[in-house]
């Protein structure tokens, strides 16, 4: 019974703190190509519009997803659009290798969770959109992708 009220108190504890935020698909990749269910920032008490972060602080996305394709390799990109431009240039997390957070390969219609951590550089201050891109190594046409807004402070 002790273990119960520990473990119900825990799971109270996460759910204050974090939130499903409002996402929306990549106007740059296939919707086809994925299904996004939700999006979880933590912590993100003040969701789900957007999320307040600090600089320097690391912070979990869950994504929820499935794929409508088949991977033996993924890479994985956060990017940010700090300056309003539309281009995602600016890199929080270089492209690297996703399966090291994701088990490969990747099957088609496969609910998967993904978590993955990113951190706010210094320098950037204000309320922009945050991209997240999973994709095929060998078709880049084949992707999972999702933006969110975030608060830097």
């Amino acid at each position: 019974m002790r273990a119960f009220v520990i473990l119900a108190a825990y799971l109270g504890f996460v759910a204050a703190e974090s939130d499903f935020v409002t996402r929306k698909l990549c106007k740059d990749v296939d919707v086809t190509q994925c299904s996004v269910q939700s999006v979880v920032v933590d912590p993100c008490p003040q969701g789900p519009a957007f999320c307040t972060m600090k600089r320097d602080k690391t912070y979990g996305v869950t994504l929820d997803m499935t794929p409508h394709f088949s991977a033996e390799s993924l890479r994985l990109s956060v990017t940010s659009d700090v300056d309003g431009s539309g281009d995602f240039s600016t890199v929080i997390k270089s492209p690297g290798d996703a399966c090291r957070l994701l088990s490969c390969p990747l099957e088609a219609e496969q609910r998967r969770i993904f978590d993955v951590d990113l951190m706010m550089d210094k320098r950037a201050s204000g309320k922009f959109p945050v991209k997240i891109k999973l994709w095929n190594e060998e078709n880049s046409s084949q992707a999972c992708c999702v933006t969110f807004n975030v608060k830097v402070k």
